[in-house]
């Protein structure tokens, strides 16, 4: 850990400090402003560090409570204590801080000015008005200041800056300067959420939690950033930490601390409620005090100015305190008219904290609200209390649930096992039946399992009505197993059956999505999108599945090449979810992934991919496929071919029997992987492969995705098949791959462009840049060579627009010789270290076809080495 902690996040304010002190701006000196721990005082130092060393000297004032009882209490290393005449110790004391060292100028530093005595402060004044040295004076914000200081800005000598804590951003690059390693986003998020970027608390709590252990190293995962950061368990308020903030509130009034402490146990409250359990005028105080914050909506709603004080006022209150607390506030709640949701899951929360009596149904009631709050965790909790006091069937569903989404899915299977055993009618049969086979297809992936357990339930039940809900769930797992036409088929005769319960609509519309979207007819996605976030939002027993089934949205969406409305949809599920904890996050993490590497923001796409998806060391049923074939997609088209290579590797050791209906992009991301490598006729036969497996099982959205990667990669042999994909599958893609792969064919570059531009306008800005390499490239065979240079210029701008991609047509146009591309992909993995028989093998050729594209190349190039020949390609 680092021994000084940086300056993070006030690039802005040195500028403005050395203007102000050197006299740029007309100013005399400057006013850092700003709340208990914010860093004024580190600022200050810094500023006076950095203006001009050697030419400028700097004296240091710190004003304190204790000192502010004497005059001149702040200067008293400068005070003539022989000297009785008061002025004449102030001109000693002003002369004494403004002499100049021969050839150099003075700066004063002022920490904490607002507790300099009255004498002191005219001292200041004294040094700015007769501009005898510049000054850099902190004030704390809310506290009053000795009227000749603040003079000095008002009447303009003094700028004045308020300075304001880090963001969430600034505040990880912090933590991971002191560290030493990269903070996993969670880590990131709390950190800030807690602290809310006061540098001071954050090294109180960073400095505890790295104590404790609780802040670590994550263990390495392969394809993941080595050393990333990651911090489990509950905050604890290190006694330094509690003491800091416990120092600003002890002074409070009873009454004021009193409302500190209603908000510490149950905030968010309405400023009504808030008043009628502690003193209006009290409430007020706290608000002019700054110590409450109020919301501006219709509710009012009151927290606490900053979580610290909340984690204070918790830490010194007793035990017996914080129950008594928690009971009045649970039932204010009870009591209140307009509550919603979320004070449904609070006063549960708080119910069992205070030890109150409970019903079971009430808790029940509970965990399904925090289910909708994508809150599993506490659902799984308040469900586990309902059955130690008597809950029945539809908790133990409502556990399963929870168990499902948090990935535990073997203790979900051990929970319906039970249920399946009681004595059910059809329709809680039925039900049981539902979610245990989607516990065993998405979390298990055991889909033969899951439609097991269908069939065995039509076969237990007797009702026509119970048989047409089963379908739903076929049509799912018909889905899952990359069966697109079955799963419609089943879908839509499941959706025609009357009465049809939730998790049977839920089944039958996630169906429709996932198919609907592989077999390219995207134009049917949005009215079931539609009739399926609409019919989520109002049941809370699905709500959670938003998540999921946003994934089966978006993904069919980009396979069209809508790819601002899939960004358009990951915003909003994710603005959604915001404030949500655990798995919602982590999933969250994939959609923002996803949608960046489509849109070929492939920094921003690593950032949210390269995290742990993993909780307590489960995966995520068929998220590691969706996972982690983004990650080494971004990864290879980054051209980081040895992290991709073992993101893959991770991949098959999760799943080593990829989920069905993923395994084209499974293939897909196989084939960006060897490309990566050098490997480009492995990468094109790859590419093949995937869409060839998609012809197979009519994911013809797949099939174009398939065929536009192996055009990319230089293929000239898919403009046919694409051809005949634009005219029956939705959306601008396959027409632009089409476009693309009838130029690369002909060798027509202005083609190459016009399909450059098309993928541009769709926002798929790295296939934009792989058909401007292509133009580059013909351009060039043609002997055009400006038209080449330009087009050459095009890609490298969408290059770097998409941070520094690195593919194999980016690297053709980058690197113009006469190598043909067969000799520079022998050149490149020759360069890597393998023998001419490998890359045989890899290339499907013979050894001395191997030899004699490695001898072509050496005549062309004047080169004979293996690494000489490499560096013509790679440019090392």
């Amino acid at each position: 850990m680092a021994s000084v902690w940086p300056l993070v996040g006030r690039a802005e304010e040195l500028r403005l400090i050395n203007a102000a002190v050197t006299g740029a701006d007309g100013y005399r000196g400057i006013v850092i402003a700003g709340t208990a721990g914010v860093g004024k005082s580190h600022l200050a130092r810094r500023a006076l560090a950095e203006v001009h060393p050697g030419r400028w000297t700097s004296r240091w004032v710190r004003a304190t409570a204790s000192a502010r009882a004497l005059p001149l209490g702040a200067f008293a290393e400068w005070t003539d204590v022989g000297t009785a005449d008061t002025m004449s110790v102030v001109r000693g004391v002003i002369d004494h801080l403004s002499d100049h060292p021969s050839g150099a100028k003075t700066v004063i530093g002022i920490d904490d000015a607002h507790l300099l005595d009255d004498l002191s402060a005219f001292v200041v004044l004294q040094l700015v008005q007769r501009r005898l040295a510049p000054v850099v004076v902190t004030v704390r914000t809310g506290e009053p200041v000795p009227d000749a200081l603040s003079a000095l800005w008002k009447d303009d000598h003094l700028q004045r800056i308020e300075l304001q804590p880090l963001s969430e951003e600034e505040t990880g690059e912090l933590v991971t300067g002191v560290v030493g390693g990269p903070l996993d986003p969670d880590t990131a998020r709390r950190l800030w959420t807690i602290t809310h970027g006061n540098p001071l608390y954050v090294r109180h709590l960073v400095e505890q939690e790295l104590v404790t252990g609780r802040l670590a190293p994550r263990p390495q995962e392969p394809g993941l950033n080595a050393g990333v950061w990651g911090w489990d368990g509950p905050p604890t308020v290190s006694p330094g930490l509690a003491d800091l903030v416990g120092a600003q509130l002890d002074a409070l009034p009873p009454a004021v601390a009193a409302v500190l402490d209603v908000l510490a146990v149950g905030e968010p409250l309405p400023e009504q409620m808030l008043t009628d359990l502690t003193n209006p005028d009290a409430v007020e105080d706290a608000h002019t005090a700054g110590l409450i914050a109020v919301g501006r909506s219709d509710r009012h709603l009151v927290r606490l100015s900053h979580p610290l004080y909340g984690e204070a006022r918790r830490a010194r209150a007793t035990p017996l305190r914080l129950r008594r607390l928690q009971g009045i506030i649970a039932e204010a709640l009870d009591a209140k008219q307009d509550s919603d949701t979320r004070d449904l899951v609070r006063r549960a929360v708080l119910t069992l904290e205070a030890g109150l009596t409970v019903d079971p149904d009430f808790l029940t009631d509970a965990a399904l609200a925090s289910l909708s709050l994508f809150d599993a965790d506490l659902a799984m909790r308040l469900c586990k209390a309902a059955i130690e006091h008597g809950a029945d069937y539809d908790t133990h569903l409502i556990l399963s649930v929870a168990l499902t989404i948090l990935s535990r899915g073997e203790e979900s299977e051990q929970v319906l096992t039970q249920v399946l055993t009681w004595p059910l009618p059809d329709d809680d049969r039925v039900e049981a039946a539902f979610l245990r086979s989607s516990n065993l297809l998405w979390i298990l992936g055991r889909p033969k399992n899951a439609e097991s357990v269908l069939l065995e339930t039509r076969e237990m039940t007797t009702t026509p009505q119970a048989h047409g809900e089963l379908v739903a769930g076929l049509a799912i797992v018909h889905a899952y197993n990359a069966r697109p036409l079955d799963a419609v088929d089943a879908a839509t005769s499941a959706l025609q059956t009357p009465n049809l319960p939730e998790l049977a609509r839920m089944w039958a519309l996630g169906a429709l999505l996932i198919a609907q979207g592989d077999m390219g007819k995207a134009s049917e996605l949005a009215p079931d999108a539609d009739r399926t976030y609409n019919f989520m939002t109002g049941s809370p027993l699905v709500s959670s599945v938003r998540l999921p089934y946003s994934e089966f949205h978006t993904r069919g969406l980009r396979l069209a090449g809508y790819l601002r409305d899939a960004t358009a949809v990951t915003t909003r599920i994710c603005n959604e979810c915001a404030d949500a904890p655990g798995f919602a996050q982590r999933f969250s993490a994939l959609l923002r992934g996803q949608d960046e590497l489509a849109s070929g923001h492939l920094r921003a796409a690593r950032k949210q991919l390269e995290q742990r998806f993993t909780s307590a060391g489960t995966a995520h049923g068929y998220i590691p496929t969706a996972w982690y074939c983004a990650l080494a997609q971004a990864q290879a088209m980054s051209g980081d071919g040895a992290h991709a290579i073992e993101t893959l590797r991770a991949l098959d050791a999760w799943c080593p029997t990829p989920v069905p209906y993923l395994k084209p992009d499974y293939l897909l991301t196989r084939a960006w992987v060897s490309a990566a490598t050098g490997a480009v006729t492995e990468a094109i036969a790859l590419a093949h492969r995937g869409a060839r497996c998609a012809a197979e099982h009519h994911q013809y959205a797949h099939e174009v995705m398939c065929l536009h990667t192996a055009t990319r990669l230089g293929d000239t042999t898919t403009a046919d098949r694409l051809h005949e994909l634009a005219g029956q599958v939705d959306g601008p893609r396959a027409p632009a791959a089409a476009r693309h792969a009838t130029a690369l064919a002909a060798g027509d570059a202005d083609g190459l462009l016009d399909a450059s531009h098309r993928f541009e306008e769709m926002g798929d800005l790295l296939a934009a840049m792989d058909a401007a390499a292509h133009a580059a490239t013909t351009y060039r065979r043609l002997g055009r060579n400006g038209s080449a240079l330009t087009a050459a210029a095009r890609a490298q701008h969408l290059a770097d627009t998409c941070d520094g991609a690195d593919t194999p047509a980016l690297r053709e146009a980058n690197q113009p010789t006469t190598l043909t591309a067969r000799q520079r992909e022998v050149i490149t993995l020759a360069a890597q270290g393998l023998s001419n028989k490998q890359i045989a093998e890899k290339m499907t050729l013979s050894v001395r076809t191997v030899e004699g594209h490695l001898y072509r190349a050496s005549l062309k190039t004047g080169l004979a080495g293996r690494d000489d020949l490499g560096g013509t390609v790679t440019g090392r």
